[in-house]
């Protein structure tokens, strides 16, 4: 049978066609480069100017009004836009990394919360951490144990002192006390435990409650979220507000008419997890239906 016979291309004819190709290639990108760089200059907006930076900055801003002024004058609180978060766990990932949390202590979950009945069903992803109450049980659950061992702040944060608040027994009294399930009890281990040697970063000291605290003296305490302290000192925003990559987390001053959560207090329809219980949670929460997760609040 006849094969089928191929022209040899030349290579004079390649390198023509080659640097016909790369010279088409090099306008193209250079067209290309050019339109980018006139759309960019012609649609990119200022920083302040786009909408999820804009927040960021705002919130930023905020911050900063609140830590000029006293403690007592500041009334820390979080908005939560449900709507916006996508469950992907970058807000509790932060918050172990930022407070150097042990095994079985997180300080910050989002719970998968379904509602309604087929076909007409909702999953709603709902961040949730300490509330910061203003009524909190947990403190007069745990002072009547070991007296002093959780005390509200004058900025509104609820605040666990690990020289006093150690044991099984305050720590249970405590988390029978709270309706959110906040409360963890550091038993003291470590993430690489059983390896050849714990690592550094594991022994490593955090800051918290404006105080540094070693691993031997947060073990065998209660622990909870206090909206990262730490960072709010150093005029951050909470590593979970910092985070978020749906931009669903929102931290303020509410004592301050003009910060980003006093107008989205003002502007929305918001709801508190167990508000029932008389606990005055500083944790709000947006909704697409508020009147259903009214009712998802109760499987906390």
């Amino acid at each position: 049978m006849a094969q089928e016979h191929k022209p040899e291309l030349s290579r004079r004819a390649f390198f023509q066609i080659a640097g016909g190709a790369a010279a088409g290639f090099a306008t193209v990108t250079a067209l290309l480069a050019g339109t980018k760089k006139k759309a960019s200059m012609e649609l990119s907006p200022p920083l302040a100017e786009i909408s999820g930076a804009s927040e960021t900055v705002r919130m930023h801003n905020d911050l900063q009004r609140a830590l000029a002024k006293k403690p007592e004058e500041r009334r820390w609180a979080m908005v939560i836009d449900t709507r916006r978060c996508i469950g992907c766990n970058a807000c509790t990932a932060a918050c172990i990394a930022e407070n150097n949390l042990p095994p079985g202590v997180t300080y910050r979950t989002v719970p998968e919360i379904e509602s309604g009945e087929f076909p007409n069903v909702q999953r709603t992803f709902m961040p949730t951490n300490c509330m910061q109450c203003d009524k909190a049980p947990c403190i007069e659950a745990a002072n009547k144990v070991i007296p002093g061992a959780m005390f509200k702040r004058p900025d509104g944060i609820v605040e666990i002192d690990y020289t006093k608040m150690k044991g099984r027994e305050v720590f249970e009294a405590a988390k029978s006390a709270c309706p959110y399930t906040a409360l963890y009890f550091d038993e003291g281990k470590n993430y690489t435990d059983g390896t050849p040697a714990v690592q550094p970063y594991e022994k490593r000291s955090v800051s918290e409650y404006d105080k540094t605290w070693t691993r031997a003296q947060t073990a065998g305490t209660t622990r909870k979220c206090h909206f990262c302290t730490q960072r709010l000192a150093a005029g951050q925003l909470p590593a979970c507000v910092a985070t978020c990559t749906g931009l669903a987390m929102h931290f303020g001053d509410l004592n301050d008419p003009e910060s980003l959560v006093a107008q989205m207090m003002k502007s929305n329809r918001l709801l508190r997890l167990e508000e029932s219980q008389g606990t005055e949670p500083r944790v709000f929460y947006l909704a697409d239906r508020p009147e259903e997760t009214c009712m998802m609040c109760h499987s906390f």
